[in-house]
């Protein structure tokens, strides 16, 4: 059986996300005594030709427990030699999801694609910082979804934003899953409010979750709901929440005012003056 180093450092094999890290700075370095980070860096050689199926190994992946960031380095004078960095929340974190048997199946995957066993070195983070632009990579993908394939109506970006098995949880469809599925609640308000718009208030992120408050404004000129057009305006404040990995969104959650929505529309009685 492997070790455990050898567990720990196959998370490292995952691809590159973009760096959720709380609780980094996205401007300053850390004050002293506040990192607890601890990972590994590890260094592999492999065929090229492996390199593209390291990647779809990583996207499948995905972060492991208490993993808060994750690169792989591609050396520029060798595209074989390649430095494999994950970092935990935790030393403790780091350990449990080495010791794993999960860790262990990942990392014979790892290790079947590459020429020779890794070199790791462990250590804890004792220094760290992280640019704003970074730290607002999953914010700006999200932000897309509503100034490009809303407001601009280009679903084009759908296949670029959503992972392909990307969890859809909404109050009048269900738990869906498949960009199909994004399609066809997108469908169901854009058949009903054909142009709607929507205006982003705030951007909030944490981790791999960015959740957005907006405020949508469309016309009722379309069946919804079992309702047939009534030409009314409305105005619509809600809540979104989207969990990011890999760049992509993989789970998507619709909290919008719903019953203001429906009382707008005459479908459910407005509630009575006091």
């Amino acid at each position: 059986m492997s070790s455990p180093r050898r567990y720990a450092g196959a998370t490292a094999a995952q691809r590159p996300s973009i760096l959720p890290a709380a609780p980094w700075s996205a401007r300053n370095s850390y004050p002293k005594g506040e990192i607890h980070m601890y990972g590994t860096i590890a260094r592999v050689t492999a065929p090229p030709a492996n390199v593209g199926t390291m990647q779809a190994l990583a996207q499948r992946i995905g972060m492991a427990p208490g993993q808060v960031a994750r690169y792989i380095f591609q050396a520029d004078a060798d595209p074989g030699e390649l430095w494999l960095v994950a970092l935990f929340e935790s030393k403790d974190a780091y350990w449990a999801n080495a010791r794993s048997p999960e860790q262990h199946a990942r990392y014979l995957e790892l290790r079947s694609l590459l020429n020779a066993d890794p070199e790791w070195h462990d250590g804890a983070v004792i220094e760290a910082a992280i640019g704003a632009a970074a730290a607002d990579r999953n914010a700006a993908s999200v932000r897309r979804v509503y100034d490009e394939l809303i407001n601009q109506e280009n679903k084009a970006v759908i296949d670029e934003l959503f992972a392909p098995d990307v969890v859809i949880h909404d109050p009048f469809m269900g738990t869906m899953q498949g960009m199909d599925a994004f399609r066809q609640l997108l469908g169901l308000f854009d058949t009903a409010f054909p142009h709607h718009r929507v205006t982003v208030e705030a951007i909030m992120e944490q981790g791999d979750l960015v959740c957005v408050l907006h405020t949508h404004t469309a016309t009722h000129t379309g069946p919804f709901m079992g309702a047939a057009p009534t030409g009314r305006s409305i105005v619509v404040n809600g809540l979104e929440l989207f969990r990011m990995a890999g760049g992509k969104i993989v789970e998507f959650w619709r909290k919008d005012d719903d019953a203001s929505l429906l009382m707008q529309l005459g479908i459910l009685p407005a509630p009575a003056a006091a």
